[in-house]
C-alpha cells in the first residue's frame, strides 16, 4: 500500500505559507521542489544538445527528418492511447480517503491503458507496410523498406513507453522527486551509450535510436512498473476507474490537438514542401524546433510536475484563482527570460551544434519558435482551473480551435515561406491558445490574471526575436562583423533582462527575493 500522504511535510512542495500581513504567497516550496524534477530534464537536454552535431552527422537531414517525424508519431500515440488517463490519476488519487483506494486508482489506470495500447499496437503492427505513406508521407530520399522498420520500431515503443510512464506518475505522486530523477537519468545515459554503439558504430541510422529507446523503455518498465505492480498489487477496480475515464476521456481529444499543436509541422511540411527536399526541409527546421523549445522542455514540464499536485491541494476557490493568476505571472517572467538568450544567441547555438553545415539555416526559425513557447507556457499555466473543476471538456474546444488555426496557417504559409512560415504558425497559434485559455479560466474561476504585468513581458520576448532575426541575417550575409553582432546582442540581452527586472517584477517582489537569497545562503530555511 502506499504511504499515507495526507500528513503535511513542510519540506513537500503542497505546503502553501501565506503571509498575512502582506499577502504575498511564499512560493518558495513550490519553485525549490521543482528544481529537484527540474534535474533530469536539464541534463536530457545538456546531453541532447550536446549528441546533436553527432546525430546530424550520423543521420543527415533526410533521416533527421524522418527522425522527426517518427517523434511525432511516438507523441501522438502516447496521448490517443491513454497518456492523459495516466495524467487524470495524480488528479483522483488525492481525491481518495483511504490507502486503499488510492492503491486502486494507480493500478486500475495502468492496468487499463498498459492492455489498450497492446492490442491497438499489436494489431497495428500486422499492416505496418501500409502505415508507411500515411505516417511518413511519399519521400523519395528514404527507402520504403527502411521506413517500414521505423514503423515497427514506433508500434513497439508505445507499450512501454506507457508502462513507464504509470510507474513515474506513481512517484510523482508520491512526491519521490529523487528517486524520479535518478530513474530518469540513468534510462537517459543508457540510451545515450546504446546510440553511440548502433547508430555510431553500427550506422543503424533512425532504427538504431529507436531500438535504443525501446531498450531503455523495456528495462525502465521492468523495474519502475513492476515494483509499482508488486507494492500495490495488480487489481482492476471498475469502481474507482470510472470517474477517471469519465474525467480523462475528453483529455485524449486534447491531447491529440496538442499533439498537432507541437508536431504537425513536420508532418506539412513533408506534405507541402517538394518530395525531393521535404525530407531534409523537416531536418533543418526540426533542429531549429529542438533550439526554440529548449527552454520549455528545461523549465516548463518540471514545474508544472510539481505545480499540479501543489496546486490540487489547496482547497479553497478563490485562493486557487489567486494562485494560479500569481504563479502564471512568475512562471511567464521567469521563462521569457531565459527565451530572450535563447532568441538572441539562437544562431551561435546553431553554428556550435549543426555538426553538418547543412543545419546551420535553421537558426532564422528559433526566435520565432522561442517566442511561441512563451506563450505556450502562459497558457500551459493558466488552464489548470479548468482541471481542477473538471471541466476538460471545454478544453477540447480551445485546442480544437487552435488546431484549424495552426494547419490554415501552415497550409498558407509553408508553401510560401518554407520551414519560417511553420515558425510563425507555431507562434501566432500558442498566442491564440494562450488568449483562448486565459479567457476559459477567467469566466470558470475568475481568475484575476495580471495583464499589466504579462503583456510587457511577453512585448520584451517579441523585441528580442525581431531584433535577433536582424542581426543574424547581417551576420549570415557578412554584413556584420561577429564580434559587433555579439556585442549588441549582449547589450540588448542586458537592456532587456533590466526592463523585466525593474518594469515587471515589483520593489516587494525583488526585496523578498533578495531576502530569500540571505536565508539561504545563512542556512535558514525558508
Amino acid at each position: 500500500m502506499p504511504p499515507n500522504t495526507d500528513q503535511t511535510d513542510p519540506n513537500d512542495a503542497t505546503s502553501v505559507e501565506v503571509e498575512g500581513a502582506g499577502g504575498s504567497n511564499k512560493l518558495s516550496g513550490l519553485f525549490k521542489h521543482s528544481i529537484i524534477y527540474s534535474a533530469a530534464p536539464f541534463l536530457r537536454q545538456f546531453i541532447s544538445m550536446g549528441m546533436t552535431p553527432l546525430y546530424n552527422d550520423w543521420l543527415k537531414t533526410a533521416r533527421g527528418g524522418i527522425k522527426e517525424t517518427a517523434d511525432l508519431w511516438l507523441i501522438g500515440l502516447q496521448q490517443l492511447l491513454g497518456q492523459n488517463a495516466l495524467g487524470a490519476m495524480m488528479r483522483f488519487y488525492y481525491e481518495q480517503k483511504d490507502d486503499h483506494d488510492r492503491a486502486r486508482v494507480v493500478t486500475s489506470c495502468t492496468i487499463a491503458v498498459t492492455l489498450v495500447a497492446w492490442i491497438v499496437c499489436g494489431v497495428a503492427l500486422a499492416f505496418a507496410p501500409s502505415l508507411v505513406t500515411p505516417l511518413f508521407g511519399s519521400s523519395e530520399e528514404i527507402a520504403r523498406s527502411e521506413l517500414t522498420q521505423v514503423v515497427q520500431l514506433v508500434l513497439l515503443l508505445i507499450p512501454f513507453q506507457l508502462s513507464t510512464m504509470s510507474g513515474m506518475y506513481y512517484l510523482m505522486t508520491l512526491k519521490m522527486s529523487r528517486a524520479f530523477t535518478t530513474i530518469q537519468t540513468c534510462k537517459l545515459l543508457f540510451e545515450v551509450g546504446m546510440n553511440f554503439w548502433l547508430i555510431g558504430g553500427l550506422g543503424l541510422g533512425v532504427q538504431g535510436f529507436l531500438t535504443s529507446m525501446l531498450c531503455g523503455e523495456i528495462l525502465t518498465s521492468l523495474g519502475v512498473t513492476g515494483w509499482m505492480l508488486v507494492r500495490l498489487g495488480p487489481h482492476f477496480d471498475p469502481r474507482v476507474f470510472r470517474p477517471i475515464l469519465v474525467y480523462a476521456a475528453p483529455l485524449i481529444p486534447v491531447g491529440v490537438c496538442q499533439l498537432a499543436l507541437h508536431q504537425i509541422d513536420r508532418r506539412l511540411i513533408m506534405e507541402f514542401a517538394a518530395p525531393d527536399v521535404a525530407a531534409s526541409l523537416t531536418g533543418i527546421y526540426g533542429f531549429g524546433y529542438k533550439i526554440g523549445y529548449l527552454v520549455t522542455a528545461m523549465m516548463l514540464g518540471p514545474f508544472v510536475q510539481i505545480f499540479q499536485p501543489w496546486i490540487f491541494s489547496v482547497q479553497d476557490p478563490a485562493e486557487r484563482g489567486r494562485l494560479v493568476a500569481r504563479v502564471s505571472t512568475y512562471a511567464v517572467i521567469a521563462i521569457g527570460a531565459a527565451t530572450l538568450g535563447v532568441q538572441l544567441f539562437g544562431r551561435q547555438a546553431a553554428v556550435l551544434l549543426s555538426g553538418d553545415p547543412a543545419f546551420i539555416v535553421a537558426y532564422r526559425v528559433i526566435p520565432v519558435i522561442a517566442a511561441g513557447y512563451v506563450f505556450w507556457a502562459l497558457y500551459h499555466v493558466s488552464q489548470m482551473p479548468l482541471f481542477l473543476a473538471k471541466r476538460t471538456g471545454r478544453l477540447f474546444g480551445i485546442n480544437l480551435a487552435a488546431v484549424i488555426i495552426n494547419v490554415g496557417l501552415n497550409a498558407f504559409l509553408i508553401p510560401r515561406f518554407g520551414a519560417m512560415g511553420a515558425a510563425i504558425a507555431t507562434c501566432v497559434t500558442f498566442a491564440s491558445l494562450a488568449a483562448m485559455g486565459m479567457l476559459a479560466s477567467r469566466s470558470e474561476a475568475s481568475v484575476p490574471f495580471e495583464l499589466g504585468r504579462l503583456v510587457p513581458v511577453l512585448g520584451l520576448v517579441l523585441i528580442g526575436g525581431g531584433a535577433a532575426l536582424w542581426l543574424d541575417d547581417l551576420d549570415h550575409a557578412n554584413r556584420i562583423p561577429l564580434a559587433a553582432a555579439l556585442t549588441l546582442k549582449s547589450a540588448l540581452f542586458l537592456a532587456l533582462l533590466f526592463s523585466l527586472w525593474r518594469g515587471v517584477v515589483s520593489a516587494d517582489e525583488r526585496a523578498e527575493l533578495f531576502r530569500w537569497i540571505a536565508r539561504r545562503r545563512s542556512g535558514v530555511a525558508s
